[in-house]
């Protein structure tokens, strides 16, 4: 995300999209009243004798005061709805709704009364970081798997089997497989283009590590091969959870949240006192300013019944550490299950405030 005017004070912000990633931050910087100005099109009703009908379709800039965010992970389009506050005037669109439909490429103004805060700020760092891209393939005995780490998470591709061809018994094991895996990896290559991605990972057993080699070399594809004890989905989820491997994601801060996350779930199961779960917990928590550190299930901020009240969290918190863990990852399934959100407090609170 391209940042071209930034007043904390005013409360104004003006960026560019840049990126598919970038709507995802841009949905966590929104909130319900912002005004928000962005080119749209508009379709002009032309006057007949017998009635109006529909005319072409012109290029106009609208401010609207937003009120519906449509936005799903990893989609490439987000969409404002509101009340228009600006239009061009032979429009005579003032008052009405409009939705605006911002993509990549799009310029896009946010002007917030009462300023921009902390948080605001966070999430611009991360949209204005790095954005680094790894494709990942995974090999399995039948399944070849295809996900996407970028900073917003793991965005899972898709499966699909192969099948080895059925040789003699004493056929080794490239003789079954690597015809049938070089034809179904070059219909990966076509699909997912190596220039689009900085690194590519392949994952595979040992079992056929070898042939996997081969395949690639054959096709001219550079890629890091990793062993996993099982290919298939199975083996991209085993990837995240490496230890060994952390340093290949040191750029890619979804991951590294979601591994500091592990580690404070974990202290929870262990009895911590200091771990507190659940929204309304975690509400009152902030609310006696004690919490040092917040992990956040990115899916709190898409849901409306539950976006307003993780803001009025946030906007509590002063200066403490806050994480955002991918709702797809195995770290967010754990912490759904633990209504979304986790706090740990800066030391145990007295038995009268328990919770």
């Amino acid at each position: 995300m391209r940042v071209l005017e930034l007043d904390e004070r005013r409360g104004r912000l003006q960026v560019i999209i840049e990126t598919p990633e970038d709507l995802y931050y841009l949905s966590m910087i929104l909130r319900k009243g912002d005004l928000v100005y962005a080119w749209t099109f508009r379709q002009l009703r032309v006057e007949r004798e017998l009635g109006s009908e529909k005319g072409e379709r012109v290029r106009v800039y609208v401010g609207i005061e937003l009120e519906k965010i449509g936005y799903s992970k990893f989609t490439k389009t987000m969409r404002l709805t509101g009340r228009v506050v600006e239009a061009p005037e032979d429009l005579h669109i003032k008052g009405s709704f409009h939705t605006l439909s911002i993509g990549v490429g799009d310029e896009v103004t946010i002007i917030r009364k009462e300023g921009l805060g902390y948080f605001d700020k966070e999430i611009l760092s991360r949209a204005t970081s790095i954005i680094r891209r790894v494709l990942a393939i995974s090999i399995g005995d039948d399944e070849v798997s295809i996900g996407v780490l970028s900073p917003i998470g793991v965005e899972l591709k898709g499966s699909f089997p192969y099948y080895p061809r059925r040789t003699d018994k004493d056929a080794s094991i490239r003789e079954s497989v690597l015809p049938v895996l070089k034809e179904h990896l070059e219909v990966v290559r076509s699909a997912y283009d190596p220039a689009n991605y900085d690194e590519i990972l392949v994952l595979t057993t040992e079992r056929l590590v070898e042939a996997v080699k081969e395949t690639l070399e054959s096709l001219g594809i550079k890629a890091r091969i990793i062993k996993v004890s099982e290919g298939g989905e199975a083996g991209i989820y085993e990837l995240l959870r490496r230890q060994d491997l952390r340093h290949l994601f040191t750029e890619i801060r979804s991951l590294a949240e979601a591994q500091e996350a592990n580690a404070l779930i974990e202290e929870l199961l262990k009895g911590s006192q200091r771990v507190i779960v659940g929204i309304e917990n975690v509400e009152r928590v902030t609310e006696w300013g004690v919490v040092e550190k917040l992990i956040v299930l990115d899916e709190l901020f898409f849901d409306e019944a539950t976006r307003e009240r993780i803001f009025n969290i946030i906007s509590r918190l002063q200066n403490s550490k806050f994480l955002i863990v991918d709702g797809e990852s195995e770290t967010g399934r754990v912490l759904k299950r633990l209504g979304g959100i986790v706090a740990r407090t800066f030391y145990t609170l007295p038995a009268a405030q328990a919770l």
